[in-house]
């Protein structure tokens, strides 16, 4: 039985169904059954990692997929020992491609931690580390509806998104069959595209133009705290991650293909299976 944290984060909606597809038993964790809408053939187990009392949580399972938000390096090293005990043969976890990079950024740096208390646990291991989501894309929901508009700050970087069906599809096969012991995967898309292209394939498949407009980090940053609510410290850990990430965002990793023995999805899929949530809602 594979234990799954993060069950209804972006990996997670993506991972669980692609899991009971390959056959696999799954127990997934949720702070809200009922939200969750997790698919019907799971475990759906209510609970909270900090609080959770993870013997009992772990009890049957063989592989865990870890995947925590917030005290990433804590609460990922707890996982990784009381998996240990309960006797968990594999732990599949998901970093960033930042940790391949040596990033110093905080996120990056936690994951790095993170990645080590999973390789010393005991357990044999897979990390899998993606690059930038083109779920992030998401960001651009408000401007595209109201305006037609995406607001970029200066100096984006060019970008090798991988789609989250990706990362799960990698991710099950580390979790459904064996070979993947030991191995840590950088996981990109196919091609890097620049923001303003990603704009133009995103304008194509909804159908109407969008205008892509640069604009400095210090507007940028007032969006963000406007738009999304930010406080000051995540926008600040925003441009910390972009600084770094923005030197290497451009490299494509040819692992998908490898591993999965098909091209990545591209941008132009994603885009048109999310196309009608960019239009406007009157």
């Amino acid at each position: 039985m594979i234990f799954v944290l993060g069950a209804t984060g972006k990996v997670g909606r993506a991972l669980v169904p692609a899991l009971l597809d390959a056959g696999a038993a799954v127990r997934a964790l949720t702070r809200d059954p009922a939200k969750a809408r997790l698919d019907p053939r799971a475990e759906v187990v209510r609970g909270d990692l900090d609080t959770a009392d993870l013997p009992a949580l772990l009890d049957g399972a063989d592989r865990v997929f870890v995947l925590t938000q917030g005290d990433t390096a804590g609460r990922e090293s707890a996982v990784a020992r009381a998996a240990a005990r309960a006797g968990v043969t594999h732990l599949v976890k998901l970093s960033t491609t930042g940790v391949h990079f040596g990033q110093t950024d905080p996120i990056t740096r936690a994951h790095a931690e993170a990645e080590q208390a999973v390789r010393e646990a005991g357990p044999a291991w897979t990390i899998l580390r993606p690059g930038a989501f083109m779920d992030n894309r998401f960001a651009w929901l408000g401007t595209i509806r109201e305006e037609n508009a995406v607001y970029v700050p200066e100096g984006d970087p060019a970008s090798a998104l991988v789609h989250v069906r990706d990362i799960a599809a990698v991710a099950t096969l580390a979790l459904t069959t064996s070979g993947h012991e030991g191995a840590t995967y950088e996981l990109t898309g196919g091609e890097a595209l620049t923001t303003e292209e990603q704009v133009a394939v995103l304008s194509e498949a909804i159908g109407r133009p969008v205008e892509y407009v640069e604009e400095p980090e210090s507007a940028a940053r007032e969006r963000m705290v406007r738009q999304f609510g930010w406080p000051a410290e995540a926008v600040d850990g925003f441009f910390a991650l972009k600084r770094e990430s923005g030197a290497h965002e451009h490299v494509v990793f040819d692992t998908v293909e490898r591993l999965l023995g098909r091209p990545p999805l591209t941008f132009a899929a994603w885009a048109r299976d999310n196309a009608s949530a960019y239009h406007h809602h009157e």
